[in-house]
């Protein structure tokens, strides 16, 4: 089979993880894999690719060749927009032509774009080929507005994707009511390694892994996190992101707990920073699966979490393998916090039970979803 994935980039982030995963383990099955990104440049990817899994970039941003803009593959993406009622595509022809041109080199049997604007432009670029499209969601779409790309989405979703996958039932189930062929796969994340236990001393460590961005609400586990400090001297605050908040975040922190809450770089090897985490939290206010918390509990560390909705309740069984924070407000937060790191036993007990996560949502399990799909969509070439 020759599948080719399209996406942004492969810098960090969940969607690049989800994306790197699924080519590793296609083409170890001897499948012909191809990542498309549009503007990766000259960067090396964040994750490690199979040297098997072809690579090409766009080269955004740039103007298109001659040769992607021809009559002959224009005319169709026009025709395609105009009859479903995406005029205000056209105003992304030069891109959605060039990534019909990629598209269409590496010959596939399906292409599978990731993140939701690259899926409408790819259900675009796709007009009058023959080539089904699997179009994979990343996010809680019911939660999450994509402005005037909105109703787009909707109307390609519903007349172009052969199939959409969601990360989490609720979000296929929200999608099917707008009328998409959606269906429900988990993200397929990998098991942490076997590693040596990493001793801290008599620090104790609570971490969190995550953009630094609005969505992530990193300035509200700042101020919850001040808020208890004093009453726990022997525990620090480490996040690891980056994002479009860094700098205020970096700020923040210099202005409410300055030597106990540690702002890191993005990590592109999760487990070396959970080895030896005490605690997990997380402040977000969205998720479509939580790829963060799942690499957590897998390393056996319990975890905080705000209500993100369905995708955090499917991870986090409270009271289980962690804690979630249904009240929206820092004191909220801070206290479940405080309750925590102040229980040594409640935390190994959550603990314990963490790793069941490598289970309840498997690589393996997966993996078989998606064949499943693929035969549907593709069959087995």
């Amino acid at each position: 089979m020759r599948i080719t994935l399209v996406i942004g980039t492969l810098n960090g982030g969940g969607a690049e993880r989800v994306c790197v995963n699924l080519a590793n383990a296609w083409v170890k099955r001897g499948w012909q894999v191809t990542i498309l990104t549009t503007s990766q440049g000259s960067r090396p990817p964040a994750y490690s690719v199979d040297p098997q899994v072809k690579h090409h970039d766009i080269g955004k941003p740039r103007l298109p060749r001659a040769v992607e803009v021809n009559r002959d593959s224009i005319a169709p993406v026009v025709r395609g927009l105009i009859r479903d009622g995406c005029i205000s595509l056209t105003r992304q022809l030069g891109l959605i032509a060039m990534l019909r041109y990629g598209i269409l080199k590496t010959e596939p049997d399906v292409v599978i774009p990731i993140l939701e604007m690259t899926n409408v432009r790819v259900l675009a670029a796709m007009y009058e080929t023959g080539v089904p499209v699997i179009a994979c969601e990343q996010t809680d779409s019911a939660r999450v507005s994509i402005g005037e790309w909105q109703s787009v989405r909707k109307a390609l979703y519903r007349r172009r994707a052969r199939a959409v996958v969601a990360p989490q039932p609720s979000i296929a189930e929200w999608l099917a009511r707008h009328g998409a062929s959606a269906c429900a796969i988990h993200n397929p994340l990998i098991a942490p390694p076997p590693m040596s236990s990493r001793c801290n001393g008599t620090r104790r460590r609570l971490v969190t892994l995550a953009r630094l961005g609005r969505e992530k609400r990193p300035e509200l586990l700042v101020r919850a996190f001040a808020r208890i400090a004093g009453d726990f001297p022997e525990w620090d605050l480490e996040m690891h992101g980056d994002g479009p908040m860094r700098d205020f975040i970096a700020r923040y922190i210099s202005e409410l707990a300055p030597g106990r809450i540690h702002l890191h770089w993005f990590e592109n090897a999760p487990y070396t920073i959970l080895n030896g985490a005490d605690l997990f939290v997380s402040a977000s206010w969205v998720e479509g699966f939580g790829n963060a918390i799942w690499e957590a509990l897998a390393c056996g560390v319990p975890v905080v979490a705000m209500d993100a909705g369905a995708p955090v309740r499917a991870l986090v069984r409270d009271g289980v393998d962690g804690v979630i924070v249904n009240t929206n407000s820092t004191p909220a937060l801070a206290s479940a916090l405080a309750s925590l790191m102040a229980d040594d036993t409640a935390r190994q007990a959550l603990a314990a039970r963490a790793p069941e996560v490598l289970t309840r949502f498997s690589i393996e399990s997966a993996l078989e979803k998606w064949d499943a799909l693929l035969d549907k969509v593709a069959g087995r070439r």
